[in-house]
């Protein structure tokens, strides 16, 4: 069972080398500093690369769509996309009694997709106040008591923040304390109630020349039975 544990304990466990060497609060200030500049370090590193992004979305289990995008920063620090390939021909209008039936039906599945849209689009900005963590956030949660912590496989460690942003909610990083570098975020969180749950896997990887990467998210929304899977690859170094 994790064990609760204070700010020191985590120094600890990250970073041994600075156990005991200093006061946990300072320690603390200076590996979230250090953390958040290894982060930017890594940021820079990405904007070097074009990649890939193949994404699902699913409804009750079933694929509804699927988007393949290159993808690049630009100048302001965001991420650009260009589709992949052309869109799909527009159906041929059914002919006779049913083409107004079949009018009907086209606007009842656009509804429906506008929706499932509009939601997932909630979701993806209240994620985005997760991912990536904050250390200014992670702070807060330590020096609030809301952190345990303990090993995860071979080599890491788990670090579970909870009401990391609102009441009941939690925010779990898995981290590789020799690199000092992120393998996962899971959160678990939700929008406007907790009946109407959202989650998120990010799964990391680890570019041969360095970077780290986020090579896969899977977003789920259990009320609406909606996920949406992106895979990242084909990462290529850009023209300088």
């Amino acid at each position: 069972m994790q064990a609760k544990i204070a700010a020191a304990g985590i120094v600890a466990l990250l970073f041994p080398a600075f156990a005991g060497a200093q006061d946990a609060k300072e320690a603390l200030q200076q590996k979230v500093a250090a953390f958040k500049e290894s982060m930017a370090r890594n940021q820079a590193a990405l904007r070097q690369y074009s990649w890939t992004a193949h994404t699902e979305i699913s409804l009750k289990g079933e694929v509804k769509k699927t988007t393949d995008d290159i993808c690049r920063y630009g100048p302001d620090g965001k991420v650009q996309k260009t589709p992949v390939g052309a869109p799909a021909p527009p159906k041929e209008q059914p002919q006779g009694r049913g083409r107004r039936g079949g009018a009907m039906k086209e606007r009842i599945v656009e509804k429906k997709t506008d929706e499932m849209q509009d939601y997932m689009e909630r979701a993806v900005a209240l994620i985005h106040n997760y991912v990536p963590p904050t250390p200014d956030r992670i702070q807060a949660a330590v020096q609030a008591g809301n952190v345990s912590a303990g090993p995860s496989g071979p080599d890491q460690v788990q670090l579970r923040f909870s009401n990391y942003l609102k009441p009941g909610d939690s925010l779990v990083l898995t981290l590789d304390p020799a690199a000092k570098t992120l393998r996962q975020v899971a959160v678990e969180s939700y929008l406007d109630d907790q009946k109407d749950a959202v989650d998120l896997k990010v799964d990391f990887a680890t570019l041969s020349d360095g970077p780290n990467y986020v090579a896969a998210t899977t977003l789920n929304a259990p009320a609406k039975k909606i996920q949406v899977v992106t895979r990242n690859g084909n990462y290529q170094r850009t023209a300088q």
